[in-house]
């Protein structure tokens, strides 16, 4: 299984795998997508695109998708999550695309991690990637940012226009996550402000809804992930 996030990295992985001999592809392939309502417009068209051309590639190709709105579940449970509790990714995300991995014997679980979230791999083979039921394995690893952007423009033809917004002739946005995220710095929040107004909003709607925050600046309990950023 590929668990498709909407992002560069995740569908580089499927590229990357259906740029391997054909004796090298699976029998069966899944890809599991989490849809929300705060991704950016063109996401969900990336994703399709990404399936079509998968089902050129692989004998069988099973999809599956869930829809979700990161807001709704915060208005719904009256809270912003703080940046070190990731209750909405593991509720939204997580749980279900391992509960998909349960019902269809999933055997391993190919991970878009690159190069600079070496880090964050290691965490996950600390704490244990090896399921009951299915493994993890990060086959892009050594690759960075830029090879994922080359890789699906070649494969797919294109990637969410998010990525080509530039200040200064660097990107924006680095991920393709949900407008705004709940760990977005002030400047982030700014920029999500200024390119897409009526996510921002909907997030103002929901600050007042739960009197909480979006971001990190107006944390005042000193956590090391705060005072690090």
């Amino acid at each position: 299984m590929i668990g498709l996030s909407g992002g560069i990295n995740s569908m580089a992985v499927l590229c990357w795998l259906g740029e391997q001999p054909s004796e090298c592809h699976p029998q069966e392939l899944h890809l599991f997508y989490a849809d929300f309502k705060e991704h950016s417009d063109d996401t969900i068209q990336f994703v399709i695109d990404g399936l079509f051309w998968a089902r050129g590639k692989f004998n069988k190709v099973i999809y599956a998708q869930s829809d979700n709105s990161v807001m709704d579940f915060f208005e719904e449970n009256n809270f912003i999550p703080h940046p070190t509790n990731s209750i909405c990714s593991r509720e939204l995300k997580i749980i279900p695309m391992k509960i998909y991995c349960y019902k269809n014997n999933i055997q391993l679980d190919l991970v878009g991690y690159v190069r600079n979230e070496i880090k964050r791999m290691k965490r996950q083979l600390e704490k244990g990637t090896n399921d009951l039921f299915f493994s993890k394995a990060f086959p892009i690893i050594g690759k960075d940012d830029e090879w994922c952007f080359e890789i699906v423009k070649r494969c797919i033809g294109w990637y969410p226009k998010i990525y080509d917004i530039r200040e200064e002739g660097k990107r924006v946005f680095k991920h393709n996550n949900c407008l705004p995220c709940k760990n977005m710095t002030p400047k982030q929040f700014e920029d999500v402000r200024k390119y897409f107004p009526e996510k921002y909003a909907r997030a103002l709607q929901v600050e007042a809804a739960t009197d909480k925050y979006f971001g990190r600046s107006k944390c005042d309990t000193g956590c090391a992930v705060c005072d690090f950023d």
